[in-house]
């Protein structure tokens, strides 16, 4: 029997930045549909038939039955990622094992390395008429409130300077457009994977949509970013990239250690040649997997940090004087004489932030995650979904629900978590914002430092306010991946 109860669709705005947002009550929707008709139903979505599976069955579909619901597969048909590699899972697979064996291993270089180019980045920000603030300038203007429309983007070239330092290294890093670059490849990747789909006039007709979607951004944004920008930088240092690459497999690995992560591709996939046609193919393979890491470590983390930084703002009476204190306690007080000099043991103390930005991510109303696809028939509960299904988790449901909160799942309460010792990186069936089981993200912890990173940056210097107190959720169905709109204004602090 399959699953057939389908949940309407209302009629979303046409403009990419409504006026109110689309799909208000989207979450308390599916919970209806999930209590009616569950453990499965089936949603038309993006020009598929989604099953979403109730919280429930969720530990079966993520971690109890691997064989039958794929990440690889799911994920690939997600992302449309048909025009970047022909063997899906393989790339899927060595995106993985390229960041969990070669970041959190090596977190504490990292961090060292990637800190300074955010807070450099983010030291002076742009104001709505041109001038900027962070820099010299008279105590009048400091005391001054802006207004900064497009600090979304100045946070996303900081977090891309570092992530130019993390894949490329230092070197690629002195070119500054180089930062440009992968903030552009980033917003391809988004718009490839449909972020912004569900509210665009074309909804109406999701297979048309999905395709032309697809289509410009990887014709007018991924590619020629990649082939004319990225590339050719790449082609030109390969023998000084594989060669550092080579080094680094040799020594054993240590915490304080760096090596760019492309570095350490080439040397997994070009066989240790920097010549000839094994060679080419390995640095485009390289060179694609450069791609994905891009989107989520650029995209999905300044989403997360503007999210973050907008709730802190707005509950800032509340909360920011405590976590004020422990940056003084933490940065201050280390006895290193720096208290700029961030590092991954520092950022880790920061218990009340981290509890802070777990809260933010759970309550933000991510509507569905978790894809999967299935490759056989699979029962769940009383219902058969068929192979090649995509499956999707109710995110919201089931970081809110009864089941896993009891009466206060829908209670913001920041420092919560704090207090039950429950890091923001610590994933399970209540809490799936970086996914569960052996597919969770394997950068997540390099996530919530660089969060961190960006909100020590700015509120240590900066005093930040929301016109009034108030921002706007565009896409209530895809929080994870579009971040919230607000007119945030700014003075020195």
């Amino acid at each position: 029997m399959s699953p057939e109860p389908k949940k309407r669709r209302t009629s979303p705005s046409p403009s990419p930045r409504p006026s109110k947002a689309p799909f208000p009550h989207v979450n308390a929707a599916y919970d209806e549909a999930l209590d009616k008709y569950g453990p499965v139903v089936v949603v038309p979505r993006h020009g598929r038939r989604d099953h979403v599976i109730d919280h429930r069955y969720i530990r079966q579909a993520l971690v109890e039955d691997p064989g039958s619901f794929s990440f690889e597969k799911g994920a690939a048909e997600l992302l449309n990622l048909g025009f970047i590699s022909l063997d899906n899972t393989a790339y899927i697979h060595d995106i993985h094992n390229l960041v969990a064996k070669n970041v959190q291993p090596r977190l504490s270089g990292i961090v060292e390395h990637l800190a300074p180019a955010i807070q450099t980045q983010l030291d002076r920000i742009e104001t709505a008429d041109g001038t900027t603030i962070g820099g010299s300038g008279s105590n009048e203007e400091k005391k001054s409130w802006v207004e900064c429309p497009d600090l979304f983007d100045q946070i996303q070239l900081a977090v891309a300077q570092a992530m130019v330092v993390l894949i490329l290294g230092e070197s690629h890093a002195a070119n500054p457009t180089m930062a440009k670059h992968f903030a552009a490849v980033a917003v391809g990747m988004a718009d490839l994977a449909g972020t912004h789909e569900s509210t665009h006039a074309w909804s109406r007709l999701p297979r048309l949509w999905a395709f032309w979607n697809a289509l410009t951004a990887a014709a007018l944004i991924i590619l020629p970013t990649i082939l004319f920008g990225i590339a050719p930088a790449l082609w030109k240092t390969r023998h000084a990239h594989l060669a550092n690459g080579l080094a680094a497999a040799q020594q054993k690995q240590r915490q304080g250690d760096f090596t760019p992560l492309f570095d350490v591709a080439l040397a997994q996939h070009c066989g240790g040649q920097s010549s000839g046609l094994a060679a080419l193919s390995g640095f485009l393979h390289c060179l694609t997997l450069c791609v994905s890491i891009i989107w989520a470590s650029v995209h999905q983390t300044v989403v997360a940090a503007v999210w973050t930084l907008v709730r802190l703002v707005q509950e800032q009476d509340e909360y920011l004087p405590a976590i004020r204190r422990e940056w003084e306690s933490v940065f201050d007080g280390d006895g290193d004489g720096d208290e700029r000099r961030l590092s991954a043991k520092k950022l880790s103390q920061l218990v009340l932030l981290d509890s802070f930005i777990r809260e933010v991510m759970r309550t933000r109303g991510d509507t569905l995650g978790c894809v999967r696809q299935t490759t056989r028939p699979v029962q769940v509960g009383p219902y058969v979904i068929p192979a090649k299904a995509m499956c999707m988790m109710p995110i919201s449901r089931a970081q809110q629900h009864p089941d896993n909160y009891g009466t206060t799942g829908g209670v913001f309460d920041g420092f919560q978590w704090q207090k039950l010792g429950r890091q923001a990186t610590q994933v399970g069936p209540d809490f799936l914002t970086f996914g569960l089981g052996k597919w969770a993200c394997p950068g997540r912890q390099l996530a919530v430092h660089d969060i961190k990173i960006v909100l020590y940056a700015l509120l240590s210097r900066f005093d930040i306010r929301l016109s009034k107190n108030t921002f706007l959720i565009p896409n209530t169905i895809n929080t994870a991946s579009v971040a919230p709109v607000a007119i945030l204004q700014l003075k020195q602090a």
